[in-house]
């Protein structure tokens, strides 16, 4: 039997079982399987032909149609056929176990080349659901976060996915409704990367309460770029968020833990930017020392 024979869309193998001898897809699958390649494209002309197949028959109908265009060097054919396959369905996906170079290399291309831009066509239109407060518009983000997934895992990624990526998060905050702020989460110090014999002592973490402390001073606190849709998305939601800053002996930010939580997204650009702060160090007796600073976020501050 032809080593190609198993190339089934994983969707479509549980649901496109067919009896009769006079199946042409039946038909068209055993003449690919004995390479014959032109007559299987025939049979699959007439199941095109057929009236109104299931969505499965289609699938496996031009995925055959492809795998048989590449067979026969009808390439630029075949990744047509391999495209419109990705645009029906982004998440179906090849058993590419005994696949040949060819094939799999036509379905990663299509992939590459389709997914990008059916994500921002799908994103403007949950989008425009999420902004009329849509029933169905939770699902419709759900699904292109699905698709985003995918693409990162197809290795079809660029800044503008991960931008919205970010977008998709916050309109998922705020459809959710009012998402339940997360305890805060204690602070551990971390050995210090350049002292790795030294271990976190808890006592050197100083903060405000500190009389005999000198507090840090603020040298770089950039703001976080935010999207405008997200900041927008941020704004509606009018939540005020709280981060904890470990700084440390060298006034750079050691740690930093979300105290309050405003969406997910914000929050990771905000945890980012902190990340990069610069500080004169605290101080005790003279001595740089640790400490900790609490710092509120509102989108809505003027």
């Amino acid at each position: 039997m032809n080593a190609l024979a198993p190339f089934l869309f994983v969707s479509a193998v549980a649901a496109s079982a067919v009896a009769g001898q006079d199946d042409p897809l039946r038909t068209a699958r055993d003449l690919y399987a004995s390479a014959a390649y032109e007559e299987a494209l025939s049979e699959l002309a007439k199941v095109g032909s057929a009236a109104a197949p299931s969505v499965d028959t289609a699938l496996e109908t031009d995925a055959y149609r492809a795998f048989c265009l590449v067979a026969l060097g009808r390439t630029r054919e075949a990744e047509v056929v391999a495209e419109a396959l990705v645009r029906k369905d982004p998440m179906l996906a090849l058993d590419l176990r005994d696949a040949s170079p060819r094939i799999e290399e036509l379905f990663v291309s299509a992939r590459k080349r389709v997914l990008p831009q059916l994500i921002r066509d799908e994103y403007r239109s949950a989008r425009a659901l999420a902004v009329q407060k849509a029933p169905d518009a939770e699902s419709h983000l759900k699904h292109v976060k699905g698709l985003l997934a995918q693409a990162e895992k197809a290795g079809v990624w660029d800044d503008t996915l991960a931008d919205l990526r970010v977008l998709v998060d916050g309109f998922l905050d705020l459809t959710g409704g009012q998402a339940v702020s997360p305890a805060a989460v204690p602070v551990v110090l971390q050995p210090d990367a350049n002292r790795p014999d030294v271990p976190p002592d808890p006592a050197r973490l100083h903060t405000a309460a500190d009389s005999d402390v000198v507090a840090p001073v603020a040298l770089s606190q950039a703001s976080p770029y935010l999207p405008p849709t997200l900041l927008e998305l941020v704004k509606r939601l009018r939540r005020v968020g709280a981060i904890d800053i470990v700084i440390d002996e060298r006034g750079a930010v050691a740690e930093v833990v979300v105290r309050q939580s405003v969406n997910t997204a914000y929050d990771s650009l905000v945890v980012a930017a902190a990340r990069t702060w610069k500080y004169r160090p605290a101080t005790k007796d003279g001595v740089p020392v640790r400490f900790v600073k609490t710092v509120l976020f509102d989108a809505n501050a003027k």
